[in-house]
């Protein structure tokens, strides 16, 4: 199992529609709505790395209201 992170920055008025959408992926195993640099922080956990790139490209990059994220990948647990 795997466990990342990602900051997620949204398009202005796009936060809950954003973190509504990321609730509904089996992946996300946490969100918290944030102030600060970025909107979002999720929990998301994984098989692997393999798994963490799927996700990334076909569910997290085309969904719509994301305009920046940034991955953290848990090394101890």
């Amino acid at each position: 199992m795997e466990i990342n992170y990602m900051l997620i920055k949204t398009m202005h008025g796009k936060l809950k529609i954003v973190s509504s959408k990321l609730r509904t992926f089996e992946e996300v195993e946490k969100i918290h709505e944030v102030y600060g640099r970025y909107d979002i922080i999720a929990k998301i956990v994984v098989e692997d790395r393999t798994e963490m790139k799927k996700f990334i490209q076909n569910k997290l990059l085309i969904l719509e209201g994301i305009s920046s994220t940034e991955s953290l990948i848990v090394f101890d647990d």
